[in-house]
């Protein structure tokens, strides 16, 4: 294991990113309509974007319903590596599977040569973090019987994150082996959303809304408490996670969390990789377009592959 590295992404914001930003502010993205809407909807009616044309011809797509809901493998067809992505996909708990899911994805597998394992995990609000957690355990199960824990690499983002590591903390308690690596990008680490940071990162966030999302967490957590370590991971035992790598934006709502993580890591000896873009909105690794997305995903893919990142990036160790 390489030692940890902090990144600060010093090139100069790109004009994309900056028209972006300004159409979201423009257009509301941030009023969070969406969601409140989704809130109050079953998610029984919701089925996750297909698998891409462009996937499907040029890699072997499997798709299992074994659990009572699809999980998707896809895997080279030839010259496939050793490792595993369990890819859980964000959306705030309440969205299924999207189209810049697939191609996230699709960028992954061309740059890692790994198997991608898609779950289309429960959904509130017609369920809840332990149902979900409970159907990725069984996946999990099984990826450990074929490849072995240490070439799976268990990432995650934004939602998808938060249940990425939430879920790793119920492997270590539960004492089933753990995963080689955790990444988690634009990760939602704590549903209360009371970090008094927050409040400073809302001013520059133009995507993320606080209350659609807490009444969002709220729904997920189910029965749980807002601080149960499973739904909101940064109140839970940092120790025994292994490799965790986080990548956020200092346009996202998410970064006074993110920022409180890495220090919580820091001080509990956690090997973190700490991977930090100034003014970069939640989620921008997705947005191809986007020069600061290719050096993202070149960063994750080296992580993935075991490379240094030093190669891709500067690093401050």
């Amino acid at each position: 294991m390489e030692p940890s590295v902090t990144y600060i992404h010093s090139e100069k914001v790109s004009l994309i990113s900056r028209l972006l930003q300004f159409m979201f502010a423009l257009f509301g993205v941030k009023k969070g309509g969406d969601l409140t809407k989704a809130a109050h909807q079953s998610t029984s009616a919701q089925v996750p974007t297909p698998v891409p044309k462009s996937i499907a011809k040029n890699y072997n797509v499997r798709c299992s319903a074994k659990h009572a809901r699809p999980t998707w493998t896809i895997s080279p067809k030839e010259n496939a590596s050793d490792k595993v992505i369990l890819y859980l996909h964000g959306g705030a708990y309440l969205f299924t599977i999207k189209q810049y899911h697939w191609n996230f994805a699709a960028e992954l597998l061309a740059k890692t040569n790994a198997t991608i394992v898609i779950p289309d995990y429960p959904l509130a609000p017609d369920s809840s973090c332990e149902d979900a957690i409970d159907f990725i355990g069984h996946i999990y199960e099984e990826l450990l019987g074929t490849f072995g824990s240490r070439n799976i690499v268990l990432m995650g983002d934004s939602s998808g994150a938060g249940l990425a590591l939430g879920f790793a903390m119920t492997l270590k308690n539960d004492r089933i082996l753990r995963p080689s690596q955790i990444i988690l990008l634009s990760p939602w680490l704590d549903v209360t959303m009371t970090n008094e940071g927050i409040m400073e990162a809302d001013k520059n966030d133009k995507v993320l809304a606080i209350e659609p999302l807490r009444l969002a967490g709220k729904l997920f957590a189910g029965k749980l408490d807002l601080k149960d370590y499973r739904v909101s991971p940064i109140y839970g035992d940092l120790s025994g996670l292994g490799q965790v790598s986080v990548f956020i934006g200092t346009h996202d709502l998410f970064i006074a969390d993110c920022r409180k993580f890495k220090t919580l890591c820091d001080s509990s000896g956690v090997h973190i990789n700490y991977f930090e873009y100034p003014k970069m909105f939640h989620g921008w690794f997705i947005v191809k377009s986007l020069k600061e997305a290719t050096v993202a995903v070149n960063q994750i893919s080296s992580l993935i592959t075991n490379e240094s990142v030093i190669k891709r990036s500067q690093v401050n160790e």
